[in-house]
């Protein structure tokens, strides 16, 4: 009885273990092809001015309070949101790439946000003054966070405050207003 018992706590032990192994290979692989995405479409980004009319990918860029006016309560205030995105004729656009920079009170934030063909989510980067220049990384697959780190160490999945959420919905907003300016009819 006691072979019994102890062959299978080793049974369900290596099951377990086997599942986590496999769940945490797939995650790894993930995250692989998430920086494969990214350095592809960073390196888009970075020949877009020298490569001009030949350029891969298109930009959109806004600018809130272009000519510096004070903000009350704030002062120097100044938003700059880039919009990354491959456009076939007749077709909706496709946004790569969302780059976010403010300037706020002498602080600066820093934000990125990578999707996929489908408008998900796949990559969120966010370094911001107001949070100790925290560099927080999100790794997001079919919706849900499958890595986080804060500068470069990883972070457990379970401990992630409300207010990195947040971050998620920012990257979200972004594409509902990248897909509202391109809104034909």
């Amino acid at each position: 009885m006691k072979i019994t018992k102890l062959f299978l706590v080793i049974v369900a032990t290596c099951l377990c273990n086997l599942m986590f192994g496999q769940t945490n290979q797939s995650a790894e692989k993930t995250i692989q092809e998430i920086r494969k995405e990214y350095n592809l479409v960073k390196s888009q980004i970075a020949t877009l001015e020298k490569d001009g009319y030949a350029g891969e990918l298109f930009c959109l860029h806004t600018i809130d309070n272009k000519y510096g006016k004070s903000y009350p309560g704030v002062g120097e205030y100044r938003g700059e949101i880039f919009f990354y995105y491959e456009a076939e004729g007749g077709y909706p656009p496709i946004l790569c790439m969302v780059i976010e920079k403010v300037k706020s009170a002498g602080n600066t934030i820093y934000f990125e946000a990578l999707y996929n063909e489908e408008g998900q989510v796949l990559f969120i980067f966010e370094k911001n003054e107001y949070d100790n220049n925290i560099a927080k990384r999100f790794y997001f697959k079919d919706g849900s966070i499958v890595k986080y780190s804060e500068n470069n160490v990883d972070i457990k999945l379970d401990t992630i405050s409300d207010e990195t959420i947040w971050i998620y919905r920012a990257a979200s907003a972004h594409k509902t207003r990248f897909d509202l300016f391109f809104e034909v009819e």
